[in-house]
């Protein structure tokens, strides 16, 4: 009956954009001659900006600290979209409703539907939630070969995958390279801006992955103990760290005692100095272990949950990673 219900709604909501579509004439901002993009999450908007310049106009769809794993959309969302040249989204793991707006929105001439994250390295998501621990990543001397052979797995597998590429750097060139592709497409005649933006952009961001490499390539502890959710999977992997998480991949729910029990046990076990929380988000277990084990907390951006002064601030995604190289590089004690 449920799924009935939700079949319906998503009926009666495509009905009624295609209705308001049909009243409405073009966007008059088209008339400046710049691309008309929208973009989900913060991530995907601020590679959008970068590649783009002066070429394009950027819109992110969500409103700042907005969690894109239950966003409920909204007509006006679809209608949005509906009036640009493109929409770009992460992948259908972090955005599952962009099928929605994808299914509706493209009954507009020209618009272009991109899934930025297509070939990213993806990582199943840990079940160890399911028997009462937190979730663990361990890195371990899996070569790049295996990687692209689980990868391939992965693809053909009925299992959930962690959404948040961007924070492997490798991913982030990939998401920039399908962003500039897109651009190209639908506009040609400024393909030489966008490939110059692009190469530039990725150039910076292999200069904050040796960073990352150096910065933490010498440290006292190779964990990072997150009470939030599942977020830095990507980050761990990528430069060889343990990663304890308390949540899933979205904290819709408190943890289980079992969960905390066997967190404040690896924070004593393993003399940790620091806990780690995310931005925006209540850092209450955070400051519960914090005064059980008598660790001390720092925060961490996940990348996308920014808040509206962040943005307005002039926060990008470069800024706020190298602020987390250096949350990384305290609670770790690197040298």
């Amino acid at each position: 009956m449920k799924v009935k219900k939700n079949v319906i709604s998503i009926l009666f909501l495509c009905t009624l954009v295609v209705l308001i579509l049909s009243c409405q004439s073009k966007d008059p901002s088209r008339s400046d001659g710049r691309l008309q993009v929208i973009a989900t999450i913060f991530p995907v908007y601020d590679f959008a900006r970068e590649i783009g310049g002066d070429k394009v106009d950027v819109t992110m769809l969500l409103p700042p600290a907005t969690d894109a794993h239950h966003y409920e959309l909204k007509p006006e969302d679809i209608l949005k979209v509906s009036r640009a040249d493109i929409f770009l989204f992460t992948n259908f793991e972090m955005e599952h409703w962009a099928y929605k707006i994808i299914n509706t929105a493209d009954e507009s001439a020209g618009l272009l539907a991109v899934e930025t994250g297509k070939s990213a390295m993806l990582l199943p998501l840990s079940d160890h939630f399911a028997h009462g621990k937190p979730h663990r990543h361990e890195e371990d001397e899996t070569s790049a070969s295996d990687h692209e052979v689980e990868n391939e797995a992965q693809k053909d597998s009925a299992s959930r995958f962690d959404p948040h590429i961007w924070l492997d750097p490798d991913n982030a060139q990939i998401m920039i390279d399908n962003i500039t592709e897109a651009f190209i497409l639908k506009d040609q005649k400024n393909s030489d801006t966008y490939k110059m933006n692009a190469k530039n952009y990725k150039h910076r961001l292999a200069l904050l992955d040796a960073n990352f490499r150096s910065g933490l390539s010498v440290c006292k502890t190779r964990t990072i103990l997150h009470a939030g959710h599942w977020a830095f999977a990507y980050l761990a992997k990528k430069y060889h760290l343990n990663y304890i998480a308390a949540y899933s991949a979205s904290a819709q729910s408190e943890p289980s005692p079992q969960v905390i029990v066997s967190m404040i046990e690896k924070i004593k076990s393993q003399k940790l100095p620091y806990i780690y929380y995310e931005d925006l988000v209540a850092p209450r277990l955070a400051q519960t272990l914090s005064k059980e084990t008598g660790a001390k907390l720092l925060k961490l951006s996940n990348g996308h949950d920014i808040s509206k002064a962040d943005i307005a601030g002039g926060e990008t995604f470069i800024s706020l990673m190298e602020k987390n190289l250096d949350q990384l590089k305290k609670g770790m004690q690197c040298q």
